[in-house]
This record gives C-alpha cells, structure tokens and sequence, in this order.
C-alpha cells in the first residue's frame, strides 16, 4: 500500500535524493573502444590497449571506436591469420616500410597509475597478413615473467633480421612494459609500397 507523506515529507525525501546524488561519484563513461569490457576499477584488466598510447613509424594508432568497423576487420583479419585476435586499433594512414618497426609507446593518463613508467621498449610481435616473407632467425628466449621452480623459462621465438617491413598489410601486437604491470594493444596497419 503506498502512502502520502505530505508536503514536508516529500520536501525531505526530494532534498535527500538531491544530497545522495551530489554525494555519490557520477558513474565513468566507459573509455573507447566503448563495446569493450571495461573495468572501472582496474581499466588495464582486459589488455586491450586503453593505458597506453603508441606510435609506429611516427604515425598515431587510433581507437577503432565504431563497432562495425571492429567487427568488418575482425572478420577479415580471421581469415588472414586466425593468430591475430582483438585489434581494437589501427593506423589509418600507410606506414613507409623503413620506419615501420619504429614503436614508440608511453602510458595514458588514466593508465600511468596502473602501469607505471615504462620500463623497457615495448614488445613488438609483427604478423604479415599478405604473406609478405621476413628474415628472421630462431632464438632461446628467458621469460622472465614465467618461472619453474624459481628459474624463468626459455622458449623459442624468430627474431627480425631485417629493419623494414615489404609493402602490405600487418598485425602488431604491442606490450607496453610498464614498472608497475603491462598492457597490450593490438594494431592493424598498412605499409606503404
């Protein structure tokens, strides 16, 4: 059964809704990209690039803000490498080949608290999606954030040999090596012929 407070009481019961709402911390948009999960709390969480900015080959990476365009390259991207997953960023302009292996990152505002300054270069792992050919050579890698029994463990990765990329299109995998934790943003980009 509902009840009638009267005039004074509304009066009350308005001023203290306006109180909680002024009292209250308004709600965090969600940072781009939006249809992203999001943690308000810990916003690096997801390793989805949002505490970092980069730079390749001098040009800016952008936010794929739109959800269709994410999902039209996603769908792309699974039939040129079904290894690349969630590029939520692009180059939108042609990187020149000698400067594209040229990664700059530093973190966000939002993300400073989170990662910390960086610590080391970022880790860049390239995927050629046009079936470009890289030289590159195997080698034994220390991982230093993995350990057995106290002793980081040793894979093997390929390592360029070569400091430019062949015209066509790629996949970047940046890990920006913050002194507090990490963050990773996955980038497509066009290199220019």
């Amino acid at each position: 059964m509902a009840r009638f407070a009267g005039a004074c009481g509304a009066l009350a019961a308005l001023a203290a809704v306006a109180f909680m709402a002024t009292a209250l911390p308004a709600a965090a948009q969600v940072p781009p990209p939006s249809y992203a999960s999001f943690s308000e709390r810990l916003p690096c969480v997801h390793r989805i690039g949002r505490c970092f900015d980069a730079t390749i080959g001098g040009k800016r990476v952008d936010v794929i803000a739109d959800k269709a365009e994410f999902d039209k390259l996603k769908a792309l991207l699974q039939t040129l490498n079904r290894n690349v997953r969630d590029v939520h960023w692009i180059v939108r302009e042609p990187v020149p080949g000698a400067q594209a292996l040229d990664v700059e990152t530093r973190a966000t505002a939002q993300g400073l608290p989170h990662v910390g300054d960086e610590q080391e270069e970022p880790d860049v792992i390239v995927y050629a999606l046009d079936g470009q050919d890289l030289d590159s050579e195997s080698e034994l890698v220390a991982q230093q954030s993995v350990r057995i029994n106290g002793q980081p463990v040793v894979t093997q990765q390929e390592t360029l040999t070569q400091d430019f990329l062949p015209p066509g299109r790629y996949a970047f995998a940046i890990k920006y090596l913050g002194r507090k934790n990490w963050d990773r943003k996955w980038v497509f980009l066009t290199v220019a012929p």
